[in-house]
């Protein structure tokens, strides 16, 4: 049995190639000019240690951006394959998502500054934001060939690929939450700040987005 996908980037706008080959240069000039980033990045997130590392690098905003760019762009094809139309076509619906998801982490990381503050656990805040961060930044590694593959190439599935990610995030989540409840709670952090904050920034956004696609039958 031989496999022989067929490209379909031509019935996608240029930009839209543009965009990932873009994504793919810089994933390369990251691998390139920080070897130990991306292994780092996996072995302290699959062993259970805390991932430490500076949010604000230019490797590391360059991963982010690689992040938001390619959920922008996945979420814009399952939005297509339910035939769920918004207001805005093209750049325009990926500038929103984009900025959606965006502004999702900034008023998060907000948020848990406030809170650090607030209960002055400000160095177990931080350690729980480059978590996120860092969770994020490994997750580009993943989304970026599945974004190419699902954008470029014809003869596959996307209900088995949308179900497939959907489980996959979803076990992601759920190994990520638990490492760092763990972790937390080994640092001494009162489990009552980790209930808070799991069920205001973690799980609520979560419902809701949950209850929003089901009146579409996603």
């Amino acid at each position: 049995m031989s496999i022989a996908p067929t490209l379909r980037n031509s019935t996608h706008e240029v930009w839209i190639t543009l965009l990932l080959l873009f994504c793919a240069g810089l994933f390369v000039v990251v691998r390139s000019t920080n070897p130990k980033k991306l292994p780092s990045l996996v072995s302290g997130f699959f062993r259970g240690n805390s991932i430490e590392e500076k949010t604000l690098t230019p490797d590391s905003i360059a991963l982010f951006f690689i992040f938001i760019c390619t959920v922008s762009l996945l979420a814009m094809q399952t939005l297509q394959f339910h035939s769920i139309k918004m207001r805005f076509k093209g750049l325009d619906e990926f500038a929103f998502l984009g900025a959606l998801l965006l502004a999702y982490y900034l008023a998060k990381t907000i948020a848990l500054f406030l809170c650090g503050a607030v209960f002055r656990v400000q160095t177990d805040v931080r350690g729980y934001i480059n978590e996120i961060y860092a969770s994020a930044h490994l997750a580009s590694m993943a989304l970026l060939p599945i974004a190419m593959v699902i954008y470029f190439v014809g003869n596959i599935n996307e209900n088995i690929v949308e179900k497939s990610m959907l489980a996959l995030v979803i076990i992601f989540f759920l190994y990520r939450t638990v490492k760092m409840f763990i972790l937390m709670t080994n640092r001494g952090l009162n489990m009552v700040y980790l209930f808070l904050y799991l069920c205001v920034l973690e799980i609520v956004p979560l419902v809701l987005l949950f209850e929003w696609s089901k009146n579409y039958n996603l």
